[in-house]
């Protein structure tokens, strides 16, 4: 029986979804909306007019196609309360509601979470006055991490502070630039081996699945400031079962206890960014919906039918289902839109550094999906003149490379990227480096 299912979303993490479903259910057909007008694959459809800004477009194309089953996983479309409209339209959706979902959309309400309910995290306080955050930073014997509240446009709200008067000009930088609305967290920075956890929740309980490692810093030696992510591994090199149990324990299991005290609804994927520290597991950031580019690396390892086990989170009954993963190690490459003239200091300096010039054409797509090993995700691309495939944003593809070992996955991966270009294209060369280094130190 076929069914019929619209993703929610328009990333890498987005087309990862699509294809964890048609992959491995041969009768299901996702439209993906809005999507991504560069994929071709006879079971994901795009439906360009929905809009992660407004759920009333969601509703209309839903009233024009039936589906069986929607999944929304975009913040920016369950910080709008996509889940809460569709749901009350009648229709069976996963996703966080727009409650559970302020756990990302604020940082303050994911702090004030872990507290409250016995995850363990950094210390911190949040502000609404600049002069009172400055204070509070002269006042702590640590490093800081100062943070806005609410949701960025590119992943680059953090600033991990070295020295207090990096922490002194984040306060003052984000002060200037949203005036009244100023509103930061300000945290002890943690030191340790950062870790992605994942977890799929159906309102009752979840499971567990592979971690991985994301490297955020836009810079290869980790330099550079946070963004949205310029590539990951899969699984953390440190998973173990007594690390999986402790992640249990410790996280997970007073999460869930939170969520049935606040009476908040979350189905679908959990993302906690934390932080193995010599003082044990740390959250630093809860995330309502699957990381981007973590995506890319844990979903394609997953075999059991996700169909099925979207049916078992809509019955509250993920309990009983077993989710089998293919145990093959992960990593892929965020290819990003750069500048077009670095030698010109008037130039737009690309993403992540600020504007950047979209509409570039892109070529080498099908060899690099031919690559041996390798697959490939879009994320801000679509058809330009005469179809030909062009940037439209910040992180327009993914390189995924797969084997063995890290080291296999990391040389597939870079084997693929290497055949695609595009003017001003910009990507990391030490995504995973590190872990293989320090594999055989």
């Amino acid at each position: 029986m076929s069914t019929r299912v619209l993703v929610v979303d328009g990333t890498g993490r987005g087309h990862a979804i699509c294809d964890l479903f048609v992959r491995t259910d041969p009768e299901v057909t996702v439209f993906y909306g809005p999507g991504c007008g560069v994929i071709e694959h006879d079971r994901i459809r795009p439906a360009p007019g929905v809009s992660l800004d407004n759920p009333r477009t969601a509703v209309e194309f839903l009233q024009q196609n039936p589906m069986d089953l929607v999944f929304v996983s975009n913040i920016d479309a369950l910080s709008r309360g996509f889940v809460d409209v569709l749901r009350c339209f009648g229709y069976p959706v996963i996703g966080p509601t727009q409650a559970a979902a302020a756990l990302e959309s604020s940082k303050a309400t994911g702090k004030r979470f872990c507290v409250d309910h016995g995850i363990p995290t950094a210390e911190y306080q949040s502000f609404t006055d600049p002069v009172a955050a400055e204070a509070y930073i002269s006042s702590r014997p640590y490093a800081c991490v100062v943070k806005l509240d609410g949701l960025t446009p590119n992943g680059d709200g953090a600033v991990v502070c070295d020295t207090e008067a990096d922490a002194h000009q984040a306060v003052r930088r984000f002060a200037a630039e949203h005036g009244e609305a100023f509103r930061v967290v300000v945290e002890e920075r943690l030191t340790g081996d950062e870790i992605s956890v994942f977890a799929l929740l159906d309102g009752a309980s979840y499971v567990l699945l592979p971690t991985a490692r994301d490297y955020k810093r836009t810079l290869d030696g980790d330099l550079g400031g946070n963004c949205d992510g310029m590539g990951s591994i899969a699984p953390h090199p440190a998973e173990d079962d007594a690390l999986r149990a402790r992640i249990r324990a410790d996280l997970l299991d007073p999460l869930i206890r939170g969520l049935r005290a606040e009476r908040l609804d979350f189905t679908g994927f959990l993302y906690l960014g934390a932080m193995i520290t010599d003082r044990g597991l740390r959250v630093i950031e809860i995330n309502a919906r699957f990381g981007d580019s973590e995506a890319e690396v844990v979903l394609p390892g997953m075999t059991s039918s996700f169909t099925d086990v979207c049916r078992a989170v809509l019955a509250q009954q993920l309990s009983g289902e077993r989710i089998a993963f293919d145990g093959l190690a992960r990593c892929t490459v965020a290819l990003t839109q750069g500048g077009l003239d670095p030698d010109d200091p008037a130039a737009p300096p690309g993403w992540p550094f600020g504007d950047f010039v979209a509409g570039q054409p892109v070529t080498g797509l099908a060899a690099a999906a031919l690559s041996p090993d390798a697959q490939l995700f879009y994320g801000r691309l679509d058809r330009g003149p005469g179809g030909v495939p062009v940037t439209t944003g910040g992180r327009a593809l993914h390189a995924v490379g797969r084997g063995k070992t890290l080291a296999d996955a990391r040389t597939a991966a870079y084997r693929a990227a290497q055949l695609i270009a595009f003017p001003g294209m910009r990507y990391r060369r030490d995504i995973g480096a590190d872990r293989i280094l320090a594999a055989v130190g």
